[in-house]
Parts: C-alpha cells; sequence; structure tokens
C-alpha cells in the first residue's frame, strides 16, 4: 500500500512540476502581435490604435494549453479585422510550402466549368500525374463526396474521373511535392505566341533568363501574356519582364508607405536580391519603379489573361501593360492584393511560425490603386467546357481570335 502512495505522490509531484514549468515558460503571443502589427503597417494610426485594444482584449482568452493551431486561427480572425492584404500569420508547415515550394498535395490544380470540376494543369511527377490523371478530366467525386479545387489539390483518396463519356476510378495519395515551375513559351500560328509566367521568382528573370525571352520575341508579332495563378513575387523581377516591352525606362507606379516619417524617395535598382529591395523599402517614404533601358523591345500587339489567383507583382505588370502598351487586360477579376508584406518570425506561437506585415501600397503610374479592387479588367471571359475537356484552353482562344 505505501509503495503505491509512493508511487502516485511522484506522479502528482511530477504533474505538478510539469505544469508550474509550463505556466512559468509560456508567453502570450498576443501582446507582440498586437503591438508589432501597429507599429509596422501602413494604415492611419486612428484606425490602428482601435484595432491595438481590441487585439489585447484577445489576449486574456488564451492560456498555456491553448493549442498552436487554435491560436493562429484566432489571431488570423482578429488580423482579418484591418480588411487589407499580405496580414497573416502562416504555420511552419505553410511558411515551407510558400517559400520552399513544398507541400503535401497532389498536383491537381482544378476550376468549376459549367458547374463541373475540370482539370486545368497537372503538376509533373506529382500524385495525380503518375497516376495517370490528364488535363481536360472531370473530377466527379473524391472519396464519394462532392469536389471542389481545394480538396482536388490536398486530398488523398479515391477520385472518379470522366474521360471522354467514361467514368474511370483513380487511387491517389497525397505527398511532399516540389513545384518545378519555369517561364514557358509557346510559339503559335502566324507570328503568334504565348508566355505563360506562374510567378515572378527572382531565378526566372536572371540575366541570361531575359536575354533568352529577348531573343525568342524578335520574331512575334502578337503576344498573349498568361498571369492567370501567378501570385506574384519579386519587384525587379516584374520590372525586368516589362522592360522587354516598354522601349523606354518609365515609372510604372510606387510603393509608398504613409507612416513612414522621413521624407525619403529612392528608386530601386536593378537587383534582384530581396534583402536589397527591403533594404531601399526600409529606408524610404517612397519607392519609384522604373523598368530598366533594353537594347531591343517588342512593338507588337499584346493581351493579357489575369483570374482571380492573380495578384501582387503580376497585378503590377497587367496593370503597367495596359497603361503604356494600351493592352486589353481578359479573363476574371484580379485578387486586388497590391501591398508590400514584410515577414518576421513569430517564436511566441511557435517554431517557424511567421507573419506577413503590409507596409506599403503601391499606386500605379495613373495612380490607380490595385489594392481591394484588383486590375482593370477590359473583358470578362468564360471557359467552354467541351473545349476545356478537348485540351482547348478557351481564354487563350479567345485571346486570339
Amino acid at each position: 500500500m505505501s509503495r503505491v502512495l509512493a508511487i502516485l505522490l511522484a506522479l502528482s509531484c511530477a504533474f505538478g512540476a510539469y505544469h508550474f514549468t509550463l505556466q512559468k515558460s509560456f508567453v502570450n503571443p498576443y501582446p507582440v502581435v498586437c503591438d508589432l502589427v501597429s507599429s509596422k503597417i501602413f494604415l492611419e494610426d486612428d484606425q490602428v490604435k482601435k484595432w491595438n485594444r481590441i487585439c489585447h482584449r484577445r489576449s486574456r482568452l488564451v492560456t498555456p494549453y491553448s493549442p498552436k493551431k487554435l491560436v493562429i486561427k484566432d489571431i488570423n480572425n482578429v488580423l482579418g479585422l484591418l480588411n487589407v492584404s499580405h496580414l497573416e500569420v502562416y504555420d511552419s508547415s505553410e511558411v515551407k510550402s510558400i517559400w520552399r515550394g513544398e507541400a503535401l498535395e497532389t498536383g491537381i490544380e482544378a476550376e468549376f466549368v459549367d458547374s463541373e470540376l475540370v482539370i486545368f494543369k497537372l503538376h509533373p511527377n506529382s500524385p495525380g500525374a503518375l497516376a495517370g490523371l490528364k488535363k481536360g478530366d472531370v473530377i466527379k467525386s473524391i472519396n464519394r463526396e462532392q469536389p471542389n479545387p481545394w480538396e482536388a489539390a490536398t486530398e488523398s483518396g479515391t477520385y472518379l474521373i470522366e474521360r471522354k463519356e467514361q467514368e474511370i476510378s483513380f487511387q491517389i495519395k497525397a505527398a511532399h511535392i516540389v513545384r518545378k515551375e519555369e517561364v514557358s513559351f509557346e510559339d503559335l500560328k502566324n507570328k503568334a505566341a504565348m508566355i505563360q509566367i506562374p510567378s515572378f521568382r527572382a531565378d526566372f528573370f536572371a540575366d541570361e533568363k531575359i536575354a533568352e525571352l529577348q531573343k525568342k520575341l524578335q520574331n512575334v508579332n502578337r503576344l498573349v501574356i498568361d498571369l492567370r495563378g501567378n501570385a506574384g513575387g519579386n519587384f525587379v523581377a516584374g520590372l525586368r519582364f516589362l522592360s522587354l516591352i516598354l522601349c523606354q525606362p518609365e515609372e510604372v507606379g510606387r510603393i509608398v508607405r504613409p507612416r513612414y516619417s522621413h521624407n525619403v524617395t529612392a528608386e530601386l535598382p536593378d537587383d534582384l536580391r530581396d534583402e536589397k529591395q527591403l533594404e531601399i523599402l526600409d529606408r524610404s517614404k517612397e519607392v519609384l519603379l522604373k523598368t530598366f533601358k533594353q537594347d531591343t523591345c517588342f512593338r507588337g500587339d499584346i493581351k493579357v489573361l489575369v483570374d482571380g489567383k492573380t495578384a501582387s507583382v503580376a497585378e503590377m505588370v497587367a496593370q503597367a501593360l495596359k497603361e503604356f502598351k494600351k493592352a486589353p487586360l481578359l479573363g476574371s477579376p484580379s485578387r486586388g492584393q497590391m501591398l508590400v508584406g514584410v515577414w518576421y518570425p513569430l517564436n511566441e506561437v511557435g517554431p517557424g511560425v511567421e507573419i506577413s506585415i503590409p507596409e506599403a501600397l503601391y499606386l500605379s503610374h495613373n495612380k490607380y490603386k490595385i489594392e481591394g479592387q484588383g486590375v482593370e479588367l477590359d473583358k470578362v471571359l468564360y471557359y467552354n467546357l467541351n473545349e476545356m475537356q478537348a485540351g482547348i484552353d478557351s481564354w487563350v482562344k479567345r485571346a486570339l481570335d
């Protein structure tokens, strides 16, 4: 009996010590988040002060036993009260997906066309591609449930596919994939071509890549620039691409930090390094975004495709092509996320957790504000189910008409 009591006493002491240690080591993340956002965000002081009080009151609900995922979700709900883009907390797995292109995915990109979920793209060597799925396939169900684009991109299980009026079942297991994306150039009929730009990653627009694009454009009279699904990237990468089309250096827009106290204006140099761009932004109230001098430039007709996933630097590029080259912007409304977000670690929430805070906004050459409203779309396009199932991109077809 005494031995049992001794064991219970030891367990009780261990349990108490654990909770004492947990209480002592606990750091409430809310005050850190509230004050960091308030000091960095581009919004006016009155709006930020009111939000800061709400944010601090929310911190009373967090305890050492609050699950990390629940804390992140709750913080993001509070951040959402400010109603701006590029303001969000990301868990370590999401950070890995964003910055390294690694995530647990099927490799399937699908969208609804006439109420049917159609596969638009399959990433090479992804579970979906290796299982035998094809572009144009219609996903009828996933695990016997009604499918949606998010589940198609992430869900493991049984996929019922319609292909050429036949239904086929596929087993797919989501896995960590590395998206090996790149800028693609496709020659079309009658001296037309299409450039697909999945993102404005710096390495996509290194000197040798720009030289290759410049050479390919010399034999083209009509150009379709596909920015669908392009969530943005590096500002200088976007300016380098625009420099191939605008025939002389032009100020396509400017980054403005309304709350910055020092009245300093700088110009973004032709330097792809993110740290260099952040260094200039950090010490300037306004940063001018000007294209760079090129020996040759494209002088033909241009049409630009955008959709609801086109955001940030991709929106800057699209709007600049409209304002300087009168290029029609075709497709569906873009995301309207044209703020400059800076990333900070949030170790108070957990290892690898980071927060993006918008510290500046963007104004185009014509003083158009993309944030919250998207680019100035010229024509809405619609996908045709029969064309998509046949492997014909309806939007590209309309752009070439």
